[in-house]
């Protein structure tokens, strides 16, 4: 049997090809005197587990969204982009995978992939660097990725797309999730007083007061002995004291939680900062809730992503001669069945959608013919109106003189025959 060989070490080389490092001459200048380098963020913002379940569905909802590309300058990444854009992601997976990328770290960096000229993108792949510095290479602006595993590499800005969230102070990152870490750490805190008081709450503590003074020895030796009762072997869960003790009082556990209504605003703040809510958490959301998140969250990242491939993609005069590279979603498929019904037959009659969108929306399969726009026929074209009302004018003048001509006639024979 023939020995099976890897075309490439890594994956990193199978991105990158080869780590290409030139020699650098600093920093990138920019316009701030923020650090032009971003580093992923180990606050623990996607193991806590509301702002992971927040993060999870918000790239949820994004895996569907569906890439248009307009233009005749079609090429292989854009081809890439309807199934899989690069070997290991289908599209909804790599659109899963930018949109946490984003929302954990603010910054999420897609590098292309090239074919074997190394020059023609194939595909796209995000990166998720353990630190991005912006360096000046010949006067160009590079970046330089460094990653776990030891690799690096440089890379022109030119050739990534970097999608950012809340970007201020920096000019070529977003500034960061580190103000969600107040939240995080009341969440933790949350956490661990909930824990404790599950353990406390199951331990049985006694306070008593010796009858004579005794010394330290024999206080310890009285204290082993009493709490021999409140182990595992008592059964039947009764402790008992001789006439060493005076009094003996259980001591019950104070443990501080959280309130429900000052969890709810840690709870608001987690959905603030990443703009969902818990009814889109919770699978619970009804139709205009969802409009509002999609309007409010998935089409901002759908439009900003669209904007980043397209510019990595097409260069500037194949942009300018309309080429581009968009996501939607098809919003009816979450409307009830009579909006679904409202729009579908409202569009459907004007020929703005087609037989096959309006099964789409309804999750029917397409059928022969579907793709054919169709129009009701009281409509007209609007540049024609006028040459229809004159054509239209003119008939009806026409009629009402024939009309004349016969009333004329008839009036004629009645007055002869009168006479």
């Amino acid at each position: 049997m023939a020995k099976l060989t890897s075309v490439f070490r890594s994956m990193f080389d199978a991105v990158f090809h080869k780590p290409i490092m030139k020699a650098v001459d600093g920093y990138f200048q920019t316009f701030t005197a923020y650090a032009p380098r971003f580093s992923t963020w180990s606050g623990g913002i996607y193991e806590a587990e509301l702002t992971r379940s927040i993060i999870e569905r918000n790239a949820d909802h994004a895996s569907k969204l569906k890439p248009e590309v307009t233009g005749t300058a079609q090429c292989a990444a854009t081809r890439s982009l309807e199934w899989k854009p690069n070997p290991w992601m289908t599209t909804p997976q790599f659109l899963h995978r930018v949109s946490t990328m984003l929302d954990v770290c603010d910054t999420c960096l897609i590098v292309p992939i090239t074919g074997a000229d190394m020059v023609t993108i194939v595909g796209y792949y995000p990166v998720l660097p353990g630190q991005c510095e912006a360096y000046d290479v010949g006067g160009q602006l590079w970046l330089k990725l460094s990653f776990g595993g030891g690799d690096q590499t440089l890379i022109e800005w030119s050739r990534v797309g970097v999608l950012t969230r809340h970007q201020f102070k920096s000019d070529l990152f977003g500034d960061g999730t580190d103000v969600l870490r107040p939240t995080l750490e009341l969440m933790h805190a949350q956490v661990e007083a909930e824990k404790t008081a599950i353990e406390q709450g199951a331990a049985i503590r006694f306070i008593g007061k010796m009858s004579q003074n005794r010394n330290p020895e024999d206080l310890e030796k009285a204290r082993k002995e009493f709490n021999k009762q409140l182990g595992t072997a008592n059964a039947g869960g009764i402790a008992v004291y001789d006439n060493k003790y005076n009094d003996v009082k259980q001591i019950a556990p104070q443990n501080y939680t959280v309130d429900a209504a000052q969890m709810e605003r840690i709870e608001k703040a987690a959905y603030r900062f990443f703009g969902s809510n818990e009814d889109i958490v919770m699978n619970k959301a009804d139709e205009d809730t969802y409009n509002a998140f999609y309007e409010g969250r998935t089409e901002v990242f759908a439009v900003q992503l669209g904007y980043v491939l397209t510019c990595m993609t097409f260069t500037p005069n194949e942009i300018a001669h309309g080429n581009s590279i968009m996501f939607s979603a098809n919003r009816l498929e979450f409307a009830s069945n009579q909006t679904k019904l409202n729009v579908s037959t409202s569009l459907y009659d004007r020929g703005v959608m087609t037989g096959n969108q309006v099964a789409d929306v309804f999750q029917l399969p397409h059928y022969e013919g579907g793709d054919r726009h169709v129009i009701r026929g009281e409509y007209i074209d609007l540049d024609l109106i006028s040459e229809h009302t004159l054509e239209q004018a003119a008939k009806a003048a026409e009629t009402n003189a024939n009309i004349a001509k016969i009333d004329g006639k008839d009036g004629d024979a009645d007055a002869g025959e009168t006479e």
